[in-house]
């Protein structure tokens, strides 16, 4: 079985007044270019990182030893403008100010790269951008092409690049120039005790340039129009420098005389140095003959790399073969290196690190090495960092268990957990496991009044972040986390012939589900958890925010619930909506703090009321633990962009990346809607709710095991599973009225369902009769 994209994801998914998928799914083509919202795509390597909208423009910058340097700004950081000089009339090819009724316009976008193509007047421009893997900079490849097969075009290409050394403040240092040994602007900010490392701003071409320019001032002019800059209404530029200027700018200008029907194209580097002699060398390498199509391959080929270890193919449902395939993966490897990008989250990058281990198991195990380095000597991590967030979070440590363990699952190699990583701040250091057991020491030590984790300055839920900051308030959140990490860490011991220790953490984890039951219940389902004031959150006896998601549903994953199915079933009575499960209801009204900023939220924003798909995620993970295929499934179905009761074109959200949220239908006026895509946890987490527990293929430590939950709608479906150097090939059918149920490995019957490591690197088939 060589699995491909399932054949109709080939001719391509489409969404309706947005766009749909070319090329087998790995390029989704926007063909509405003002659709509700702006819809991003990122492109990032390690260091520096870009967020695009569909005409190209978005933010790009650098961070490294907390310190950000942004390079384009919010709007209008990339623009392409033609100008016919025999007429004198001009546009922006890429961003249409004006909405003129261009012949062609639409976006590409690609894993790692984005591509904007207009015709208008007979001119065809096409804006490629991509990071290279190892550049703080962006990689452009333009084409202009001459549409009239019968007449030459006399035309002057104007190339922009905004500058987010504009916003450093202290605008005397800053200075542009155009460098002959560049080809291109250099933009600089250089300032005495400064900590911008990375003060140089280039913009370079691997052709001949005509003019340039460095500043907004003369080229949009001081009360000008983006639509129209003033420079555009003169045949040439002002080629001159700028300095102590906060509206610096790099232009660069191309005059050609185009033959009927030819083109040309040139290469554009622009990126951040830390002066024009590693700018000079920058764009040496940017700038070589074929760099882009090069690297635009290296970004396939390391995609390709972790993307084949998983393969789905779900007949009749190419949306979700699509997704969990192709974008949710890219989503993944986005948060396991930038987390949510506006700054680097120890609970972010460790629950998508859990995500990515079945893809990619080494790099997942660096990635835990790293945040582990965040782990401080009392056991808590820092929130996050890039920049240093203070504030008490004190659910940084119920992560650590599930990400180890899904690295020891998946790769067999517990080597690892002797690894050796430094606490933050401190002259003191630890194996992994030693990490581990910091991390629940903090969790299981630390307990209030009724024998519940202490919430101080907020758990998973951020905005609950006023109910323990005085060290008496209580989570049952974080409670059912430490119970299942517990519980999780107790197996990894036992694995390593630690049973002792296992004992005691498995004892541990008993104990907190006593207190739980017995503190936490009320009446027919979790309370939230208790103020520093003894105060119920999430009670029935609370007019607001009487009823919350995610205690319920980990009540279910850590094992401790009594009844999880009646507890379930009032989870859809309370919380199902048409747009997904809220997070909680009634919505807050009043702001109280007690409670903290999530009662200050409107209603259906954020965690007061809204759709908040990581907290749905976790949900479909707990339906399919108690058999609630039809539940889970209907769950994903919500979330999808094509939920006909709340489609992309109605919510704005990027058919191709998860959302993190809908407003919650008792938002006023905007119910629905997707404010944020990709930057979100829900992609891990729905790429294990899918993959591991609908499908049911899980790593193990022994093998694979599988554990379908499959919905009625899914009458088959084939697995491409990469496993510790096997391959398995899983094949999935429904059970005849003369068929029972069962699983064959290369044709013979398994009795249980674990599938075992062969390590003979074979390629084995399954089939798993359901």
């Amino acid at each position: 079985m060589t699995m491909t994209a399932p054949a109709s994801a080939r001719e391509g998914v489409r969404y309706d007044h947005v766009g749909h998928y070319t090329d087998g799914g790995r390029v989704f083509r926007i063909t509405n270019m003002f659709p509700k919202r702006p819809l991003y795509n990122f492109l990032w390597n390690e260091h520096f990182i870009a967020r695009l909208d569909q005409f190209g423009g978005g933010q790009s910058w650098h961070y490294r030893d907390e310190v950000r340097t942004t390079m384009g700004v919010y709007e209008n950081a990339r623009l392409v403008y033609v100008r016919d000089n025999a007429t004198g009339q001009f546009w922006c090819a890429n961003r249409n100010f004006n909405e003129e009724s261009f012949d062609e316009f639409y976006c590409e976008v690609g894993l790692g790269w984005s591509r904007i193509v207009s015709a208008y007047r007979g001119v065809r421009v096409s804006l490629s951008i991509l990071i290279p893997p190892d550049e703080n900079a962006e990689s452009w490849s333009v084409q202009v092409e001459n549409l009239d097969t019968s007449s030459p075009r006399d035309l002057s290409l104007y190339l922009y690049a905004g500058s987010g050394l504009n916003e450093i403040p202290h605008p005397a240092y800053n200075h542009g120039v155009f460098d002959e040994a560049l080809n291109g602007v250099a933009l600089i900010h250089k300032g005495y005790d400064e900590p911008y490392p990375y003060s140089c701003h280039f913009f370079a071409t691997d052709a001949e340039v005509d003019a340039y320019e460095t500043t907004n001032r003369r080229f949009r002019g001081v009360y000008g129009q983006w639509a129209s800059p003033l420079a555009l209404r003169s045949p040439r530029l002002a080629s001159e420098g700028t300095s102590f200027d906060d509206t610096m700018a790099a232009v660069l200008q191309f005059d050609r005389v185009l033959a009927a029907g030819e083109s040309c194209a040139l290469t554009v580097a622009n990126g951040l140095s830390v002066d024009t002699d590693a700018a000079r060398e920058s764009v040496r390498r940017l700038l070589e003959p074929g760099y882009w199509s090069w690297q635009q391959e290296r970004l396939s080929e390391e995609f390709q790399s972790i993307s084949r270890r998983y393969q789905l193919d779900i007949p009749g449902d190419p949306e979700v073969s699509t997704l969990l395939n192709i974008w949710v993966k890219q989503q993944i490897a986005l948060g396991k290196t930038w987390a949510r990008t506006y700054t680097r989250g120890f609970r972010d990058i460790m629950q998508d690190v859990t995500a990515y281990a079945a893809l990619d198991p080494e790099g997942a195990r660096e990635k835990i090495l790293y945040c582990l380095g965040y782990q401080k000597p009392d056991g808590n991590s820092l929130r996050q960092w890039e920049p240093i967030d203070p504030h008490p979070y004190r659910d940084g440590p119920a992560w650590i268990v599930p990400a180890v363990a899904g690295v020891a699952k998946e790769s067999g190699d517990f080597a690892f957990l002797d690894h050796v990583v430094g606490y933050y701040g401190s002259e003191e250091s630890g194996t992994v496991l030693d990490h581990c057991r910091r991390g629940l020491a903090f969790l299981n030590d630390n307990l209030g009044p009724h024998g519940l984790c202490l919430w101080g300055g907020g758990d998973w839920n951020d905005s609950l972040n006023g109910a323990g900051l005085q060290g008496v308030g209580e989570s049952v959140w974080l409670t059912e986390a430490t119970i299942a990490a517990n519980r999780e860490f107790a197996r990894l011991l036992e694995h390593i012939d630690h049973s002792d220790e296992a004992t005691a953490y498995a004892k541990s984890a008993e104990s907190l589900a006593a207190n739980l039951n017995g503190e936490a219940w009320d009446d027919d389902h979790y309370l939230c958890g208790f103020t520093d004031w003894g105060e119920k959150v999430g009670s029935r006896e609370n007019a607001e925010g009487s009823f919350f998601l995610n205690m319920q549903t980990w009540g279910v994953l850590c094992g401790a619930a009594d009844d999880p199915q009646a507890l379930m079933d009032r989870v859809e009575e309370r919380l199902s909506s048409p747009f997904g499960h809220r997070l909680n209801t009634p919505c807050y009204q009043q702001g109280d703090d007690h409670i903290g900023r999530v009662s200050y939220f409107q209603p259906g924003a954020y965690e007061n009321g809204s759709v908040y798909n990581h907290g749905v995620a976790f949900k479909i993970v707990a339906d399919c633990l108690l058999g609630r295929s039809e539940q889970a499934f209907e769950s994903v179905r919500r979330m999808l962009p094509s939920n006909p009761d709340n489609p992309a074109s109605a919510s704005g959200v990027e058919p191709y990346a998860v959302t993190n949220m809908y407003l919650g239908p008792d938002n006023p006026g905007r119910a629905g809607e997707s404010l944020m895509g990709w930057i979100t946890g829900t992609a891990g987490w729905l790429f294990r709710g899918v993959t591991e527990f609908i499908v049911g293929v899980q790593a193990d430590y022994e093998g694979l095991r599988i554990r379908p939950c499959l919905p009625q709608a899914w009458r088959e479906l084939s697995v491409r599973r990469e496993f510790r150097g096997d391959v398995y090939e899983i094949h999935f059918a429904r059970a005849t009225e003369s068929e029972t149920p069962g699983m064959r490995v290369d044709g013979k019957v398994l009795d249980r369902d674990l599938l075992p490591v062969f390590g003979d690197g074979q390629v084995h088939r399954v089939e798993v009769t359901v």
